[in-house]
């Protein structure tokens, strides 16, 4: 599938499921103007494709996700939420992420 196929899959407000497969096309294809290891869930990357933006995201069993942004600025203020999130796991907060709402 091609990336733009598969960013015509995500819709806004809706959380996709995508495999390694179908990453490997985007990472190929896509513009990423961020990128960031979490180190307790892989990659959090901000991929951008003829205007469409989204975040891709995994979870700690290994699921990629995508979700679709507005805009740049949405996609930032979601990435820098959740590295917030991961910040506090590490500092012991119990926090537990839904990755799929």
């Amino acid at each position: 599938m091609k990336a733009a196929e598969i960013i015509q899959k995500t819709q806004r407000g809706v959380v996709t499921e995508i495999d390694r497969e179908e990453l490997a096309a985007l990472l190929e294809t896509c513009d990423n103007p961020r990128a960031v290891d979490t180190r307790l869930a892989g990659w959090i990357r901000i991929l951008t494709l003829e205007g469409q933006v989204v975040v891709q995201e995994e979870t700690p069993e290994g699921e990629v996700l995508l979700r679709a942004f507005d805009s740049l600025e949405a996609a930032g203020a979601f990435v820098d939420s959740r590295l917030a999130d991961y910040d506090r796991m590490w500092d012991g907060c119990g926090c537990k992420i839904d990755y799929h709402s």
